[in-house]
């Protein structure tokens, strides 16, 4: 029974190691147990490969569409927002056009604009145009004075209504400068943030896809070590089918008074000289050739 055990233990050893066994040397028991080892180390073996299939690659392949899915929508708000900066950018150069057009308008315009206020000149035009419509002066002289004084009143008018409205030009457009420049600012806000995001999601999809291929490369793995111990698994039936056949013809020779697997390791030693060239004893003749005592 002590045999038996370090027997086994020995083969458990070498499968920890990554080496199989030699299974000639092993009784029937040791090969009963050792097959119901490697039978629970491919139950285990199968149940990873399952989990990885059905589960971890699933989770892994999740997460990655996730992230690629929110890496393509921020990619593509990220080129809106490129183009949207170059329409407000061509906007604002325009407004800043008109902005330095009125600007120059204005400084040319107030430095001729006349002393008396607006009401004034409405006052001088109102004035004047009635004495004309009601014929009130003197001589044509007089009128051609009168008429020139309208005209003149008239002409400032249009002046200081002018230059109003450049003004009231001027402040909308400024007005409109200053939205535009906040709504650039908003988008190139938003542009570095997504550029942020981009860049984490792109980090994150490193550690994903590098976990995949570590995964890959356990599941080869296991993969790897199932072939192994199935082709052993198989390589002990064979054994124990061959043992199991050989046992039945000692008990057709010898009968049932056997000790263990005793004899059928003699038997096979002395098969394995004949078939090396040694030469047997009297007694492997006789086993080997199946003459009994």
């Amino acid at each position: 029974m002590v045999y038996f055990y370090i027997i086994l233990i020995l083969a458990i050893v070498n499968l920890a190691a990554g080496t199989e066994p030699d299974l000639n040397s092993l009784g029937w028991e040791e090969l009963i147990a050792l097959k119901r080892k490697l039978s629970g180390e491919l139950k285990e073996l199968t149940d990873k490969i399952i989990d990885i299939d059905r589960n971890q690659f699933h989770s892994l392949t999740g997460s990655i569409k996730e992230q690629r899915s929110a890496l393509d929508s921020n990619t593509e708000r990220l080129k809106q927002i490129r183009a949207e900066v170059e329409k407000h950018n061509a906007s604002l150069l325009a407004i800043s056009e008109k902005i330095s057009q009125s600007k120059n308008f204005l400084s040319m315009m107030e430095a001729r604009l006349p002393s008396e206020k607006e009401e004034e000149l409405h006052t001088i035009v109102q004035s004047n145009q009635a004495l004309i419509d009601s014929k009130d002066y003197k001589s044509e002289r007089e009128k051609n004075e009168i008429m020139s004084r309208v005209k003149d009143a008239s002409m400032k008018l249009e002046a200081v209504k002018a230059t109003r409205t450049i003004k009231e030009q001027f402040a909308q457009l400024s007005h409109e400068s200053a939205s535009v420049s906040s709504l650039i600012k908003q988008l190139d806000d938003e542009r570095d943030s997504l550029r942020s995001k981009i860049g984490e999601i792109n980090s994150t999809l490193d550690v994903l896809y590098d976990s995949k291929r570590k995964m890959g490369a356990e599941r080869e793995t296991h993969l790897a070590r199932y072939d192994s111990i199935a082709k052993q698994f198989d390589s002990i039936n064979a054994r124990l089918d061959s043992m199991a056949e050989m046992r039945r013809k000692q008990r057709e020779e010898y009968g049932y008074n056997l000790p263990s697997d005793a004899l059928f390791k003699v038997k096979e030693e002395a098969r394995k000289k004949l078939e090396s060239g040694s030469k047997l004893s009297f007694e492997e003749m006789k086993l080997l050739y199946g003459e009994k005592d």
